[in-house]
């Protein structure tokens, strides 16, 4: 599931910086991920559906892996962010006599946290089920999973509601700038 990167066309007038290419990874990266979890909470909700434990517990060992697999990928997108984009926005804006972005990042770094949680649920309870666990214990584990993956997606949600227009403001202001 390892998500590479290919460099995108340059969009509009923008001179191809580095923040274009992080803005076109963002975009890329976040189309990724929300396949991802649209996936997952689909299988998650089969799960839910289900009522044999067999089928479900199953089911449920797929999920684990596949959330292994999400999770570091999610990992490695988050830590890109929060180490070379974040801090670049937060330099940029700090700057203007506007209110400061930091609340807003906390905010999307307290929702990615709550997610982590409802992932890290979801794997002990998978890593716990047998083939005695009643059926209604497997659709709470499943739903531990829904949670995250709607957390996510609503995470990435107001993410792209936030930095794609600061990144296409800063963008815009160095087109301004050299032209």
């Amino acid at each position: 599931m390892r998500i590479t990167y290919q460099s995108l066309p340059e969009s509009g007038a923008a001179h191809l910086t580095e923040l274009s290419l992080s803005l076109d990874r963002l975009k890329q990266e976040h189309d990724e991920l929300m396949q991802v979890l649209v996936e997952l909470e689909n299988k998650a909700k089969q799960v839910e559906q289900e009522d044999d434990t067999d089928t479900a517990i199953r089911l449920l060992l797929h999920l684990r892996l596949w959330t292994h697999a999400f999770k570091e990928e999610l990992e490695r997108h988050s830590n890109w962010e929060e180490k070379e984009l974040f801090p670049f926005l937060n330099r940029y804006f700090r700057r203007q006599s506007a209110p400061s972005i930091i609340a807003s990042f906390w905010t999307m770094e307290k929702d990615h946290e709550l997610a982590a949680d409802y992932l890290q649920s979801f794997l002990r309870a998978v890593h716990m089920a047998r083939r005695d666990t009643e059926i209604e214990r497997l659709h709470q584990t499943a739903l531990y999973l829904i949670h995250a993956c709607r957390i996510l997606k609503e995470h990435l949600e107001k993410e792209e509601r936030l930095i794609f227009p600061m990144t296409e403001e800063v963008l815009t202001d160095m087109d301004y700038l050299f032209s």
